[in-house]
């Protein structure tokens, strides 16, 4: 009888003892996989986080030829090393070359793409992404017409000088109101296409005053 106790006793605390070990190994395995989540979303925190932070930036970008062409000036810069995007608050962009016209563009925001064979798909150039209460203002010079652009969004391509946009756009000139939906400007060749649901409203020409008659 004594033998039989003993045995069932040992059998007993055998199976206290396995359920202890299978309990420690579970909440080790739960340790290490919260950990390695923790650390993988702290890895992805830091890469998504700014790296680095301007406010009141000015700078001057240059063209593939080593010509400056585009001043640049805005409230902050940040750069955010997982898309390798800098995003700029209240971006004033002008550009200057004595060989073309100047283009003066104004955003709420702009999310410069830099050219970089790091990323997948690889950026072959650099893209200028303006968003919300965009304007494109090109003055009046001797070969040129004063021309505004306003939309929501505009693309600006600094090394082949174009802007273009798929978002409806209202265009003031001097002598007419345009909407459309669609555009693309060459600064280069002062070619500018409305691509689709064009409206033109000719403004009305003051009348020229009488000569006095004696």
């Amino acid at each position: 009888m004594k033998s039989h106790l003993t045995i069932d006793r040992f059998r007993i605390w055998l199976a206290v003892i396995l359920l202890g070990v299978l309990t420690l190994g579970t909440i080790w395995v739960m340790e290490v996989i919260r950990r390695n989540a923790d650390d993988e979303q702290n890895r992805s925190s830091a890469r998504s986080a700014p790296d680095y932070y301007v406010e009141k930036f000015n700078f001057i970008r240059l063209s593939n030829n080593g010509k400056a062409n585009y001043h640049i000036t805005g409230d902050s810069l940040v750069h955010l090393p997982r898309t390798d995007n800098i995003e700029i608050k209240h971006p004033q962009i002008n550009s200057f070359d004595q060989d073309r016209p100047p283009l003066h563009l104004r955003a709420d925001l702009a999310v410069v793409s830099q050219k970089s064979s790091l990323i997948t798909p690889k950026r072959e150039h650099d893209e200028v992404h303006l968003h919300d209460h965009v304007s494109m203002e090109r003055p009046e010079g001797l070969s040129s017409q004063f021309v505004r652009v306003e939309s929501d969004y505009l693309l600006l391509l600094p090394d082949d000088d174009i802007v273009k946009t798929d978002k409806p756009i209202l265009i003031t000139t001097g002598r007419a109101v345009s909407t459309a939906t669609g555009m693309i400007a060459n600064n280069s060749t002062q070619h500018l296409s409305m691509l689709s649901k064009v409206h033109i409203q000719l403004k009305k020409r003051e009348p020229v005053p009488k000569a006095d008659s004696k």
